[in-house]
């Protein structure tokens, strides 16, 4: 790249602490960060299509292309159109920056490298995978729904733990490809809630901007919510490490059920090895609903007698 772009757009699978770092990004007095948009998914899905007989691509940029319509045309306008309406976010604000943060996005990595790899500034953000597991089962009860993206995995996998797993994996491997780019940067939860400021003038130097000791500050004293976003991430106050480690805290049989799907690559990530276990047998597992049935039933308030 010649120059540094003006966009900056944050990647990380949802409950990664994504909305954290949107807060920590919009506190920066050069840079707008607002709700989530949805802009880059709906571009990502726009060009999504399918090979069909003799190579043809099934989709908008296969038509197109047949009608003599150059694919970087294709490309440039959804690139010009999203980052118009981002950049009128940023004017509304006073900023001369934006960014961008829709944590689905990072469900359409290679899309997204297609559309916008060589013009925007990444932020890349993964966290343990057993806490994203816990923390997104918390965020589908609150939902009452599975985001669209994890269609296909729980419908692979009825298990919401083990689909979430799964998720967490796929779109992790892909996050830490992205990441190798050189204008992208990758940043760890965990570091970033244990030494904030540290973690944050990497950051910022990364992106180009002067540190200010107030952005913490300013990123909690702000009481809009400024558009959609994680309900939990909203509610936040402070940047503390209280979630951190909540997935250890499982069952050792759930862990050593999920242990194969996110065990290697959590090592990859710098994480320690996930401490040894097995899961269930048939038996043991009859015997724990046996035993949580007769605990409930114990606990039910007793009645008036029928008689």
């Amino acid at each position: 790249m010649s120059s540094r772009p003006q966009g900056i757009v944050v990647l990380g699978m949802p409950r990664s602490g994504t909305t954290l770092i949107r807060r920590l990004l919009d506190a920066h007095p050069r840079i707008c960060c607002p709700g989530e948009t949805f802009l880059l998914r709906a571009s990502a899905r726009f060009i999504e299509g399918e090979s069909i007989a003799s190579g043809i691509e099934y989709g908008v940029l296969g038509g197109l292309r047949a009608l003599g319509i150059a694919e970087d045309s294709v490309l440039s306008a959804l690139r010009r159109l999203c980052f118009e309406v981002l950049e009128q976010l940023a004017a509304r604000d006073g900023k001369p920056r934006w960014a961008c943060k829709t944590a689905v996005d990072s469900f359409y990595l290679k899309e997204i490298e297609r559309i916008y790899g060589e013009h925007a500034q990444f932020v890349v953000v993964i966290r343990h995978g057993l806490d994203v597991v816990c923390s997104l089962l918390e965020f589908t009860q609150e939902l009452q729904a599975y985001v669209r993206e994890l269609h296909a995995y729980v419908a692979r996998f009825p298990r919401p733990l083990e689909a979430f797993a799964h998720a967490w994996a796929d779109v992790t491997t892909g996050l830490l490809a992205f990441a190798e780019r050189d204008n992208a940067i990758l940043v760890r939860y965990e570091d970033l809630v244990a030494a904030p400021e540290p973690e944050l003038r990497r950051l910022f130097e990364f992106l180009g901007e002067a540190w200010d000791p107030a952005i913490i500050e300013t990123a909690f004293r702000q009481g809009d919510v400024r558009g959609l976003g994680d309900w939990k991430g909203y509610a936040t106050s402070a940047v503390h490490a209280e979630s951190v480690g909540r997935g250890l805290r499982l069952p050792a049989s759930t862990i050593a059920e999920l242990a194969p799907v996110v065990g290697p690559l959590l090592e990859r990530c710098g994480y320690p090895p996930l401490a040894a276990g097995r899961p269930r047998s048939a038996d043991e597992a009859m015997r724990h609903y046996e035993l949580a049935m007769m605990w409930k039933s114990l606990r039910q308030p007793v009645g008036p007698d029928p008689a």
